[in-house]
C-alpha cells in the first residue's frame, strides 16, 4: 500500500510538479490545489470501496483503497513540493531550521490527536465500513487548503500577480546548474537515500516486532503509547531545534540526527523489555525532526530560486520512497527469509533492524563525503 502511493508521489513531484513550479512560481496555489484535490479524492475513494464492501468483495475493496490512494498521491504531491518551496521563500537562511522545528511541534500534536481519533473511529472496523476514518481526514485536508489560501499571501507574489498575472518564468535546464553545485547536490541526495531508506525501512516492522509473542507481546494500547512517545519526542526536539540550535552548523546538526537514529535502532535490537523499548521510540522521534529540519536547510541553501521546485522534489522523493520501497524490497524480505530459515519472528525482525543499520552506515560515509565536498566548494 505504501509503495504504490509513495512511488506515485515521488515520480510526479520529480517529473511533473517540480518542473511546473519552477515555471510558474506559485507555491501557495500548489499547496491549496493539492490539499483540496486530495481531500475530495479521499471522499470519492470512500464511495468506491464502500460499494464493494456492500457486495462482500473485501479483497477488491482493499485494492480500491490501495490504488485510489496511489492516484490521490499524484495530486497530493503538488502540496508537498509547494510547501517545500513556500517555506524557503517565506524565510531567510538562519530561520529555516527554526521554522521546521516549530512545524514538528504542531505535527506532534497532530500525531497524538490523529492516532487517538483514528482509534476511536476505527472501533473494530466501523470507521472503515462507514468511511468516517477517511472522511474526517478529507475534511481536515480541505479546511487546511482553505486556510492556506486565505492566510499565506507573499507580498512579493502578490506584486508579481498584480503586475503580470500570466507571466511565465523561463524553465532552466538542470544541465545549466554549475557543475560543482550539481555534483554536491547529487552526493547529498545519495547520502539521504541511504539514511532515509535505512531508518524508514523498519517503520512498520517495529510494530510487528513489539506485538509478536516472541518479543514483547505488546497490546494495541502499548503500541499506541509507543507511537505517542515518538510524537512527544518530535515536539520536544522541535522546541530544541527551533530555539536552541537554529543557528548551529547544518552539517553537525544533521549528523547528530543520523547518530540518534543509529542509537535508536541499535537499542531496539538489544532492549530486554517493552518499557525500555520506549527509549528507542523517543530517539526515533527526535532523529526524524533533526534530520528533516537540518537536511531541508542544507537543500534550501544549495537550491537557486529558478531550480527550487525540481531540487526540492528530488529531495522530498528520498523521504517518500523510503517508507514503501525500502520495506517492500529490503526489510520485509529479509525478515521473511530469516523466518523461513527457522528464526523466531522477533529475531527475524532484529535481522531487518541490522540491515537498516548497514544502510544508514553507508549513508554516513556518503554524508561525510558530501559535507567535505560542500565545504571545499562553498556550496552553502
Amino acid at each position: 500500500m505504501a509503495t504504490i502511493g509513495m512511488i506515485a508521489n515521488a515520480l510526479t513531484q520529480s517529473f511533473l510538479w517540480g518542473n511546473l513550479l519552477d515555471k510558474y512560481k506559485k507555491p501557495t496555489q500548489f499547496v491549496v490545489v493539492g490539499e483540496l484535490l486530495a481531500g475530495f479524492g479521499h471522499i470519492f475513494m470512500v464511495f468506491g470501496y464502500v460499494y464493494f464492501l456492500g457486495m462482500n468483495q473485501l479483497i477488491v475493496a482493499g485494492y480500491v483503497i490501495i490504488f485510489a490512494l496511489g492516484g490521490i498521491e499524484v495530486f497530493w504531491s503538488m502540496s508537498n513540493v509547494g510547501w517545500s518551496a513556500l517555506v524557503s521563500e517565506l524565510t531567510v537562511i538562519d530561520e529555516r531550521k527554526k521554522i521546521m522545528g516549530q512545524f514538528s511541534i504542531i505535527g506532534g500534536f497532530g500525531g497524538i490527536g490523529g492516532a487517538y481519533l483514528g482509534g476511536i473511529l476505527y472501533d473494530n472496523g466501523l470507521g472503515f465500513d462507514n468511511g468516517s476514518i477517511f472522511n474526517v481526514a478529507a475534511v481536515v485536508m480541505i479546511i487546511s487548503g482553505i486556510i492556506v489560501y486565505f492566510s499565506i499571501r507573499l507580498k512579493e507574489e502578490e506584486k508579481v500577480q498584480k503586475s503580470d498575472e500570466t507571466e511565465i518564468s523561463e524553465n532552466h535546464s538542470l544541465r545549466d546548474l554549475p557543475s560543482k553545485l550539481r555534483i554536491g547536490y547529487l552526493i547529498f541526495i545519495i547520502a539521504l537515500i541511504f539514511v532515509n531508506f535505512g531508518r524508514n525501512s523498519i517503520a512498520i516492522i517495529i510494530y510487528l516486532f513489539l506485538s509478536d509473542p516472541t518479543a514483547f507481546s505488546a497490546t494495541g494500547g502499548d503500541i499506541a503509547f509507543f507511537s505517542n512517545v515518538g510524537s512527544i519526542a518530535a515536539m520536544v526536539s522541535g522546541l530544541v531545534v527551533g530555539f536552541k540550535v537554529a543557528k548551529s552548523d547544518d552539517y553537525k546538526v544533521m549528523m547528530s540526527g543520523v547518530l540518534l537514529s543509529i542509537a535508536a535502532i541499535t537499542w531496539l535490537i538489544i532492549t530486554p523489555n517493552f518499557a525500555l523499548a520506549l527509549v528507542a521510540s523517543f530517539l526515533i522521534g527526535s532523529s526524524h525532526v533533526v534530520i528533516e529540519s537540518s537536511s531541508y536547510s542544507i537543500v534550501a541553501r544549495m537550491a537557486p530560486e529558478e531550480y527550487r521546485g525540481r531540487l526540492f522534489a528530488y529531495y522530498n522523493a528520498t523521504f517518500f520512497l523510503s517508507w514503501g520501497i525500502a520495506a517492500t524490497f529490503i526489510a520485509g524480505p529479509i525478515a521473511d527469509f530469516l523466518i523461513a530459515q527457522g528464526s523466531s519472528n522477533a529475531d527475524a525482525y532484529r535481522g531487518s533492524f541490522i540491515a537498516a543499520l548497514v544502510l544508514i552506515a553507508i549513508g554516513v560515509v556518503v554524508l561525510l563525503i558530501s559535507f567535505r565536498y560542500s565545504r571545499k566548494n562553498e556550496l552553502s
